[in-house]
């Protein structure tokens, strides 16, 4: 019970243990109240406007409805169910968050790598090495399924396609000798067998130079034979095929009428990197057309007897056409940053059997009127693959990936040049020369060895300047044989005359020609091809010849372009030489000293080192000439020629096998000014030299110290054995069956 004065003393709300408050501060505290709920509420509006906008940014759509889930997220939205919302709204909200700070540490991230790139440029590369290596994907072939019409579409998964890494291709000045020639994976035999890759001058094609793999091993012996059954996909690659885009950027196999019009003639799918943009590979040339115009009964046989012997296909030559966007880029050589390539490219090759029979069966538009009339041999393509054959994804395809884009040939070797051009229609070079060469080498066969090539080269370049030549292309194949030598120390001696390309591939088959499985020089092949491809835009003429090989002009002309000029008034294109093996004179050489040892001569008879002396030159030495003047041209194993490399579009060491007449349609060649003639044998633009009047070859091939044996009886006038050392005809005779001692 409260008493009357303690009730009295009571005061409500403005007193706190005995302290009075005052009105004033009572509104205070009012207003800080009101500041604080209303600081309060502000915070909770930016929040909601924050996730507001976040939603808009990237909405949610609420809906039970299972066919508008499945349209929403084809739309690209994302859709929650129409229940338990709030529950996934804050989870969503949650993720959002944690992906903003995931983001905040890929920027800090970027910026980081960004100013180190700023200053190392080559980070660029070496920041991708694991996803840029150069590798080769192996497809599981079965060939089985060639039999089965129309063709089965391939089911196989990425997990079945075994990877082969090529880390050591790392430079792209040094791309030539860093390709894997010789680690080919034989394991798939679709993928093409690349001895060297460039842009073209322009920018716009990258041009593949590649060898047919078949070749190389074709005798008749069992392990020959399982060889070339199982390298049948190596000929399909010289065969097109046409196809058509489909839905979700897949391919089809079509016939021509249906094909897209990049597609109507192709046999790559080319996917350029980073972007991932495809375009479609073209021939260099139709190899079913020329097989029909040199009246081939077949292209290919599957036996693969015959057509080992046809020039034409022994180089498989294809190209890539750059995305139009990034053709500037190529061709200026601003995507290579310190030798290395920041763009790349895959090539996937499309997988169908090879065509057998005669080789008109299937030729597209162009050529379309020489399709055979016999209506039982013609190559329907919806009867052999169907009316909607899919090939498979990329990802689950065998191809080569990672292929580093360089710049063009003439920016790549600028340093062993002293004139460019800077424009693909400027040529800086009147005349050059392509050459394969080695320190040392193995004869055909592997009988003997050679090692004078220094010597020779050097000797054979003097002689090339002196008669004309503006520069000459050698192509050093010292580590094919040996990794201790090379021919940079002749090379360096003749600087802005002469540009050495690394060029250690092998040779796939060195024996005789005819042997049981010919010889195929696959590396010659390949670095002629190379040569005219990389340099032949910027030249006006090639002469095409070998070390041993010496080109003398003759009568009123001192050099070779003396020689051009009268073959440009007369419209020709080709002019050849006889190639007829000379021997070195008796007089010239060093006094034999004869070797009884048949681990050294290969024979009881005796043999000899022969050596020219330093004071005599190869030329001089080996001057002794089988034949006399013009007769060269009746007995003739082989020629060289000169020639021009906008005319000729596939050159085999002695032959220009494939020009641009050769691969003109009959409209066409009446149109060029020439009468058509459906087989083509001599070209009408091309013609002999004059051995007299014009010029004159020496093919001065080494003799190997075997190959004296016997000598001695040999060059007294016993005609079952061949002398190999030389005595000038004696005046007013053009032949003799003896020679005197």
């Amino acid at each position: 019970m409260i008493s009357i004065q303690s009730r009295r003393n009571a005061t409500p709300l403005v007193r706190r243990r005995g302290r009075k408050f005052s009105e004033a501060t009572v509104l205070r505290m009012l207003f800080i109240m009101l500041g604080v709920i209303f600081v309060l509420y502000v915070s909770l509006m930016v929040t909601i406007a924050r996730h507001t906008h976040t939603f808009h940014a990237n909405p949610i759509f609420k809906t039970d409805d299972p066919q508008k889930i499945m349209d929403d997220k084809k739309q690209g939205r994302q859709v929650i169910p129409e229940t338990n919302n709030l529950q996934i709204h804050h989870e969503h909200m949650v993720t959002h968050e944690a992906n903003l700070k995931k983001e905040e540490q890929k920027i800090r991230s970027t910026t980081k790598k960004v100013q180190a790139i700023r200053n190392d440029p080559s980070q660029i590369v070496r920041a991708s090495d694991g996803a840029r290596i150069l590798k080769a994907f192996i497809e599981p072939i079965d060939q089985e399924s060639w039999e089965i019409k129309p063709l089965p579409e391939r089911k196989y998964e990425r997990e079945d396609l075994k990877v082969v890494s090529y880390p050591q291709l790392s430079s792209c000045s040094r791309l030539p000798e860093q390709w894997p020639v010789d680690n080919f994976p034989e394991d798939d035999p679709f993928l093409p067998w690349i001895h060297d890759v460039f842009p073209t001058a322009d920018g716009k094609f990258i041009q593949f130079v590649a060898q047919n793999k078949r070749r190389c091993d074709t005798g008749k012996k069992e392990k020959d034979r399982e060889k070339v059954m199982y390298r049948q996909p190596q000929l399909s690659l010289f065969q097109h095929v046409p196809i058509r885009r489909v839905k979700d950027g897949r391919y089809s196999l079509s016939s021509h009428e249906k094909a897209d019009p990049d597609g109507v003639e192709t046999r790559f799918i080319c996917r350029f990197k980073p972007n991932g943009e495809e375009t479609l590979s073209r021939f260099n040339l139709n190899y079913d057309y020329v097989a029909f115009r040199k009246n081939h009964k077949q292209l290919f046989t599957k036996e693969g007897r015959w057509d080992i012997k046809s020039l034409h296909t022994s180089q498989l030559l294809f190209m890539c056409p750059v995305p139009e966007h990034l053709q500037e880029q190529v061709r200026d050589g601003s995507s290579v940053i310190n030798d290395f390539a920041t763009l790349f490219l895959d090539i996937i090759p499309i997988r169908t059997p090879p065509r057998y029979g005669p080789p008109n069966v299937f030729l597209p538009p162009r050529y379309s009127e020489f399709i055979t009339d016999n209506k039982t041999e013609v190559f329907n393509a919806e009867d052999e693959w169907g009316e909607n054959h899919i090939l498979p994804i990329i990802e689950n395809s065998g191809r080569w990936e990672n292929i580093p884009i360089c710049k063009p040939s003439w920016m790549t070797y600028v340093e062993q040049e002293p004139t460019r051009p800077e424009t693909k229609e400027e040529v800086s070079h009147r005349l050059i020369s392509c050459v394969w060469a080695s320190a040392g080498y193995a004869t055909r066969g592997e009988r003997f060895g050679i090692y004078d090539g220094h010597r020779r080269l050097r000797e054979w370049l003097h002689h090339a300047f002196l008669t004309g030549f503006d520069h000459v292309y050698v192509y050093d194949n010292s580590g094919a044989n040996s990794n201790e030598t090379s021919l940079q120390m002749v090379t360096d001696d003749f600087p802005g005359k002469v540009t050495r390309i690394v060029w250690p591939s092998r040779v796939c088959n060195n024996n005789k020609n005819f042997a049981d499985s010919p010889g195929e020089r696959s590396s010659q092949y390949a670095a002629e091809s190379s040569c005219r491809l990389r340099f032949g835009p910027h030249t006006e003429w090639i002469g095409q010849f070998d070390i041993d090989e010496y080109f003398v002009p003759m009568d009123n002309y001192n050099t070779v372009p003396q020689l051009l000029d009268t073959l440009e008034k007369e419209g020709k294109k080709i002019i050849s030489f006889g190639s007829w093996r000379a021997w070195p004179r008796k007089n010239l050489i060093t006094e034999p000293v004869p070797i009884n040892d048949y681990s050294i001569c290969d024979s009881r008879e005796p043999c000899f080192h022969l050596t020219i002396p330093e004071n005599q030159t190869i030329l001089q030495t080996y001057n002794c000439d089988r034949q006399k003047g013009q007769q060269k041209e009746k007995k003739m194993p082989a020629e060289k020629q000169f020639y021009r490399p906008d005319y000729v579009k596939l050159h085999f060491v002695h032959y220009s096998t494939v020009t641009a007449l050769t691969l003109m349609n009959k409209q066409e060649t009446i149109d060029f000014g020439q009468q058509w003639r459906r087989n083509v044998h001599a070209d009408p633009l091309s013609r002999f030299g004059n051995e007299v009047t014009e010029g004159t070859m020496l093919h001065t091939k080494a003799i190997a110290t075997q190959d004296t044996s016997g000598w001695q009886r040999a060059c007294k006038g016993d005609n079952r054995m061949m002398c190999r050392i030389g005595n000038p005809f004696k005046e007013g005779e053009d032949d003799l069956r003896e020679t005197s001692d």
